[in-house]
């Protein structure tokens, strides 16, 4: 028996732009050229039996774009960032207040 693992990253967002930790974001102008670009190449595997994303706004997007109509997979979903979600790299070491809002320094 023959099994071929194909792996397509999703495109980029903002938030990757921005060091940002994951706040689902949808992908972004050159996300989208990125795509665009690729899709001749990794159209073909869209003809795979079995064909799973992350629920991600930008993973669905990409698979949509290149064809693929994948079934979204919660286990896919990236690591979960809990209340550092959508800050910035330089602001996630910060103390929080219990509502969540920055310690005034």
């Amino acid at each position: 028996m023959h099994v071929r693992v194909s792996l397509v990253a999703a495109a980029r967002s903002s938030s990757l732009l921005a060091e940002r930790f994951d706040d689902d974001r949808p992908l972004d102008g050159a996300g989208w050229r990125s795509v665009e670009s690729a899709a001749r190449d990794l159209v073909p595997l869209g003809a795979a039996e079995l064909r799973y994303c992350s629920p991600t706004p930008r993973s669905r997007a990409t698979a949509d774009a290149l064809g693929y109509a994948p079934l979204a997979q919660p286990a896919l979903r990236e690591c979960d960032m809990g209340r550092w979600r959508g800050l910035t790299l330089g602001r996630g070491d910060r103390p929080r207040t219990r509502r969540g809002g920055p310690v005034a320094q």
